[in-house]
């Protein structure tokens, strides 16, 4: 839907902070948050403590934001401030049990880093209506990675074009660190492109999606399949929920998905039936390698367990990877350290204690409130039809996705996943002061937004990814 840019004029009576946060609308602003989409999923090669070329750009971009807010105080809300000073506090707490003061400094300055730009970017995003032009910029970019990833890889013959679609194998990284941080950042783009629906053509979303889906298969990555499977399911959900179809009927269709699914599942157990072509697809596919994570995986939880029973204050931030193992108990053949929890809500109770659990679900909790409750807000600034219904479940779909993902990947360092919390409660603020306007036509507007300005949010982090 296309929305004519109007011509208004500032009231005498307007507030002075208005013509302060007038200003965060500006073209420097604009092309900031273009470059820092943009620069996001660039992470290799990295600087030292894991910096990335993108973080020079924002922290330029707070402390412009910083000065700006000195000079001319305005509003600013911190969505979330309540779980980050819990898990702050925890932090702290945790830090008297630290074997690695260096790694839990890091952590914490991390944690502000993250915080501080993930407030700049929800008052700037806040302020620019639907955020097509984020959206498409974020969706081109990842586009742009994955092609260059796969490209890369083919032409080095890291990875022949047979083996980008097999189950086993060198797994694609692109611009990232490992494969699985790639994965990750291609789900949230899968949901961008999603929604995008009415927004962009078909002509070109249908291949950008044939691009990730290709790319996020050649991670070879069992966490992001799952959270996009799961993820895509929470998407259906939230597009049947503003269908026509009736509450009954799409909890008649929902119970019956589900018992065909346990049926599938009695069948296996009690018959055995399918059991030889499962065990063959099992051992031959991905499944096999998720079994062999998921031992992996318990070994780390369990020598974390007992560390955290020695300190049940925490061990400190970012020392999962600094506790000592005992000669038969080794992660890697070459050390003695344990490896990260992969686990975001083990990693936030054993390395920041109880505080440092609660925190990490309260935070969940009030990111997925927000979700749910940006629906009305989303209608308001794409003026509601299918395209508003599209990016609703995209961004519900994006959060299940993600959460998912949490139990087998430590994702909240990750710096696109606080531009996702960015776009989300940009998307569902609302307007700080009255509208603000000038001589000129509304800087931040694009075609294709239905409202003006709206306001800005807060959170916590982790080692940068």
């Amino acid at each position: 839907m296309t929305i004519a840019l109007a011509r208004t004029v500032t009231p005498p009576s307007a507030p002075a902070a208005a013509l302060a946060l007038d200003r965060l609308r500006g073209r420097g602003w604009d092309l900031y948050l273009i470059v820092c989409v943009a620069l996001t999923p660039i992470i290799v090669p990295e600087g030292p403590g894991q910096t990335a070329i993108g973080d020079a750009f924002n922290l330029l971009a707070v402390v412009a934001f910083a000065g700006r807010l000195l000079l001319r105080p305005f509003p600013v809300t911190l969505p979330l401030l309540l779980p980050v000073l819990v898990i702050a506090t925890g932090s702290m707490l945790a830090i008297t049990n630290a074997l690695s003061l260096a790694a839990s400094a890091e952590t914490l300055l991390v944690d502000l880093y993250l915080y501080s730009t993930f407030v700049v970017l929800v008052a700037l995003l806040s302020r620019r209506g639907d955020l097509r032009s984020v959206r498409i910029a974020w969706l081109a970019t990842a586009v742009v990675v994955a092609l260059g990833g796969i490209a890369s890889e083919v032409v080095t013959g890291a990875i022949s074009p047979a083996g980008l679609l097999a189950l086993r194998g060198p797994r694609l990284s692109a611009t990232f660190v490992n494969p699985n941080v790639f994965a990750d950042y291609l789900v949230f783009s899968l949901f961008i492109g999603l929604g995008l629906e009415r927004q962009l053509k078909r002509s070109l979303l249908l291949p950008s999606f044939g691009v990730l889906l290709l790319a996020l298969i050649s991670t070879k990555s069992n966490g992001g399949l799952v959270s996009l499977t799961l993820g895509g399911l929470a998407y259906l959900v939230a597009r049947l929920w503003d269908s026509s179809w009736s509450r009954p009927m799409l909890a008649g269709v929902a119970a019956l998905a589900i018992a065909i699914a346990l049926a599938g599942g009695w069948a296996l157990t009690e018959w055995g039936a399918g059991s030889s072509l499962f065990r063959g697809v099992a051992e031959h596919s991905f499944l096999g390698r998720m079994g062999h994570s998921s031992e992996s995986r318990q070994r780390i939880w369990q020598h974390l367990r007992q560390d955290y029973a020695r300190s049940p204050l925490g061990i400190g931030p970012g020392n999962s990877a600094y506790q000592m193992l005992a000669i038969g108990e080794r992660e890697r053949p070459d050390s003695f350290l344990s490896k990260e929890a992969h686990n975001d809500f083990l990693a936030y109770a054993i390395e920041r204690g109880p505080l440092g659990l609660v925190g990490l679900l309260l935070f969940t909790g009030m990111a997925f409130a927000c979700a749910l409750g940006a629906r009305r807000r989303i209608r308001e600034r794409l003026g509601g039809g299918p395209g508003a219904n599209a990016l609703w479940a995209a961004v519900v779909g994006s959060l299940v996705a993600t959460t998912v993902h949490s139990t087998v990947i430590e994702k909240m360092h990750f710096r696109h996943f606080w531009l996702f919390l960015a776009v989300l409660f940009a998307l569902a603020a609302k307007s700080p002061l009255p509208d603000m306007t000038s001589a000129e036509p509304a800087v931040g507007l694009r075609p294709g937004a239905a409202h003006p300005p709206l306001a800005p949010a807060a959170s916590p982090g982790g080692n940068l990814s």
